[in-house]
């Protein structure tokens, strides 16, 4: 008997706290960008190598094409050329059907920079064809964009 009473109880008490601080589920389709689940990240100002910063389409199977917009947004402490190369030239970037995710590569490059300056590089998701969300669902569209700040060693 008490084999029996023991899980029964233990799923009443289950049951009965679930409705206690229930989660939103959204179940919309969402675009956003994700680099090691934050939104800003420190480059080395010595660092030299390609970068893949990826954009991820979070959907059920689209019927057409997607078509992102997207901004890089240089602050007034980085030049191109010196401290960073943009390869990723796609613009819109465009999501064929079946694809859920696509990159934007950078190619940084050694350059001290001037910390009394901006010495970021934000890529901003800004809108699509689809009217699909940009970042994550809800209020604070988080993953929307991404921050890279560029400091020395």
């Amino acid at each position: 008997m008490k084999n029996i009473v023991l899980p029964i109880l233990v799923l009443c008490l289950t049951l009965s706290s679930c409705n206690k601080d229930e989660i939103s589920v959204f179940d919309e389709p969402f675009v956003h960008i994700n680099f090691n689940n934050v939104s800003t990240a420190n480059i080395n100002s010595s660092r030299r190598d390609i970068a893949s910063y990826y954009i991820y389409l979070s959907s059920k199977p689209l019927e057409q094409d997607m078509q992102l917009d997207y901004s890089i947004i240089v602050g007034d402490g980085l030049k191109e050329n010196v401290d960073f190369k943009i390869l990723t030239t796609e613009y819109p970037m465009v999501f064929p059907i079946g694809i859920n995710r696509r990159p934007i590569q950078i190619q940084w490059m050694d350059n001290v920079v001037d910390p009394s300056k901006d010495n970021t590089l934000t890529i901003q998701l800004n809108s699509n064809n689809l009217n699909i969300t940009v970042g994550f669902p809800g209020p604070d569209a988080n993953q929307s964009k991404l921050v890279l700040e560029k400091v020395n060693n």
